[in-house]
């Protein structure tokens, strides 16, 4: 499980970093999604 709890901690700063990119709040959404897991 902890490769599992890493992937999500690894896509949640690569969904901020596309945030930060593009400005899509899609991805802030996602991000704070994956953050509260």
């Amino acid at each position: 499980m902890k490769k599992e709890k890493n992937s999500g901690k690894n896509l949640a700063d690569t969904s901020w970093e596309l945030f930060e990119k593009t400005g899509d709040v899609t991805f802030y959404m996602l991000f704070k999604r994956l953050q509260d897991k």
